[in-house]
């Protein structure tokens, strides 16, 4: 998984990941969007129309007091939920002669409530939505007429009933004087009664119900929906959340090999000696011996930097042979081999590149020179060691000792002592002898040719490389006593418009005419022992 501690992550993090998975955003934020204006294109235009209810207190919930009832905030809540019931609906599609879309909603903390009709014409709304704003009053003005109808009989029943014990004590020719307060008590009960009644007779005639149209619906003047800004923006959130949302899981289930950090921890703490930069062209084309092709280029300043870095990480002694290899295949080593040799030889020094890949060869090709005849001749017996090694054109001071014919048993040529012979007669004829391998992890080669150099460069390439391949190349260099002198992280995109290449690499360009290289003369004007005698 890639390095996303998420305990210590801070803004400069996620926005490193963003940056690093930009695409990812934009992919859903355009997919979301796309999304959004087709729906919004291929959407039916539909209007809405909005009526605007009243509720008070019903007319037959008016006490014979005659204290006015108030409307509570749960009588709106209930009104509300009435609006939308079935029989309201069925009642209104009655009417219409089709089932009306409609929608209610409290009007702020008021007793208002807006019904909302949509429909496919502006005329059509409106008239939805006010057809069924008069069935839904019509509705609750049938339960309040049923209401008081239902009171009207239940106290027409009480006064019945009080009649019937009124009746047999006026029978009595001699009443007591209780019966005549019994009877007295009755008779003002039952005027109560009727009174009431009369008032539910009065409240009757009235129209009561408690809701009341206040503002009719009125058609539209223009559609509801679709409404393509108001899509597009919605989509744009949906497709940045998303897009953020699949950038941070990339980055959290990617095992791929980014930083500079990353690198030096998967490795021990190895050292990052070099930093090259993607340059403009290098996607899907072979290796590029960029330190020829353009020698103020930032890659070849990075290729300069690491000759620099390979002095230093020598100081306790002289690095005459280095091996240089990947972790797997296609990794960018035999760039690397061929970029430090011709750095090397501009300034100065007396190089040689033995093409050591066995396997699938390509450092001739890359110099210039054929891979034959070369170290495999050599090793068989086949030609003569000074002969087979080949100067390079235009850079004086560089050979080269190709491959010669790939062999069947290059693991076993590679170990024999005739090729620790070569390497020793080689170190001792030029001042620096640069190895060419094949990767680490498909074949042991490279562990082989380890025993036979003074440092080990271990090419990365961000983006492609992975954790468990750099952890693995470097356990098995470390089994053989190999551990890397050094990283190179190849093909590192640049961050910024400030020339930042990764993390803490800067460059600036600069352009004189003339190669500045540590105030080294080219290779043909002084050997090394001239440049140690100050001569």
């Amino acid at each position: 998984m890639s390095e996303l501690d998420l305990g210590e992550s801070n803004l400069r993090t996620y926005v490193e990941v963003l940056r690093r998975r930009f695409f990812w955003v934009l992919a859903f934020t355009i997919l979301a969007v796309a999304v959004a204006a087709a729906v919004s294109t291929v959407q039916k235009k539909q209007y809405s129309a909005t009526a605007q209810l009243l509720v008070q207190p019903a007319s037959g919930s008016v006490p014979i007091s005659g204290t006015q009832q108030t409307v509570s905030p749960t009588d709106v809540l209930t009104e509300l939920q009435l609006v939308t019931s079935a029989p309201v609906q069925a009642l209104a599609a009655k009417k219409l002669g089709f089932a009306p879309t409609v929608s209610a909603a409290e009007v702020g903390q008021t007793n208002v409530i807006s019904l909302t009709a949509t429909a496919s014409s502006p005329n059509r709304a409106a008239t939805a939505a006010n057809t069924y704003a008069k069935a839904f009053v019509s509705y609750q003005t049938a339960n309040a007429i049923n209401a008081l109808t239902s009171a009207e009989q239940q106290i027409q029943g009480q006064i019945r009933a009080i009649d019937a014990q009124i009746q047999p004590l006026e029978v009595e020719k001699t009443p007591s004087g209780a019966t005549s307060a019994t009877i007295a008590a009755l008779t003002s009960q039952e005027a109560v009664l009727k009174e009431e009644l009369a008032q539910l007779q009065v409240t009757g005639a009235e129209t009561p119900g408690g809701i009341e149209v206040v503002s009719p619906a009125s058609p539209p003047s223009a559609p509801s929906s679709p409404k393509p800004v108001r899509d597009g923006l919605v989509g744009l959130f949906i497709g940045l959340v998303l897009g953020i949302a699949a950038a941070f899981a990339a980055e959290y289930f990617d095992d791929k090999v980014y930083t500079k950090e990353q690198a030096e921890r998967l490795t021990g703490g190895v050292p990052v000696l070099a930093m090259i930069p993607r340059m403009k062209g290098w996607k899907g084309s072979g290796p590029v011996l960029i330190a020829e092709v353009d020698p103020f280029s930032p890659a070849t300043e990075a290729y300069r930097g690491l000759r620099t870095s390979m002095q230093f990480a020598g100081h306790h002694g002289t690095l005459r042979t280095i091996l240089i290899t990947s972790s797997s295949g296609s990794e960018g080593k035999t760039s690397t081999v061929a970029n430090l040799a011709v750095i090397l030889a501009k300034a100065g020094e007396r190089v040689v590149v033995v093409g050591c890949d066995l396997r699938r060869p390509q450092i001739g090709r890359l110099l210039g020179r054929g891979d034959t005849p070369g170290f495999t001749n050599v090793l068989l017996g086949q030609e003569d060691l000074r002969k087979a090694v080949q100067s390079v054109s235009n850079t004086p001071g560089l050979a080269l000792l190709g491959t010669g014919p790939i062999p069947p048993n290059p693991a076993e040529m590679l170990g024999s002592e005739k090729a620790a012979e070569i390497f020793r007669t080689l170190a001792g004829a030029f001042d620096t002898v640069i190895i060419d391998s094949p990767p680490v992890l498909p074949v042991v080669d490279a562990q082989i040719l380890s025993s036979y150099a003074d440092a080990v460069l271990l090419v990365v390439t961000v983006g492609q490389t992975t954790e468990a391949e750099v952890e693995r190349a470097t356990e098995l260099l470390t089994h053989v006593d190999a551990k890397p002198t050094g990283l190179v992280l190849n093909k590192v995109v640049k961050r910024s418009g400030s020339g930042e290449y990764g993390y803490k690499y800067r460059y600036a360009p600069y352009r004189t005419g003339v190669a500045q290289d540590d105030g080294l003369r080219p290779a043909a004007s002084r050997s090394r022992s001239e440049r140690r005698t100050g001569s």
